[in-house]
């Protein structure tokens, strides 16, 4: 299953940021459902980046796959990995 995994940084500071994820996810994948998924991944990138969210295309392009073939996407939370290392 492919997770889109997110800080508990950002998840402290925003704690509603899986909700703002899955309507804005869901809000892109509805305008662009008859593009093809490249130009739906670069829409959706663009939408995260206007709630402060970023991703890389890569990222975005398994999301609108994932979601298109019918599988859920999961938003987790993680810890920052230690930048100390």
């Amino acid at each position: 299953m492919t997770e889109f995994q997110i800080t508990h940084e950002i998840h402290q500071a925003h704690p509603d940021i899986r909700e703002k994820l899955t309507a804005t996810t869901i809000e892109a994948i509805n305008q662009s459902s008859a593009r093809s998924a490249e130009d739906a991944a670069r829409i959706l990138r663009h939408k995260l980046g206007e709630i402060g969210v970023q991703m890389s295309e890569p990222a975005c392009l398994a999301a609108i796959e994932r979601i298109r073939s019918g599988k859920q996407l999961r938003f987790e939370v993680e810890p920052a990995p230690d930048e100390d290392n």
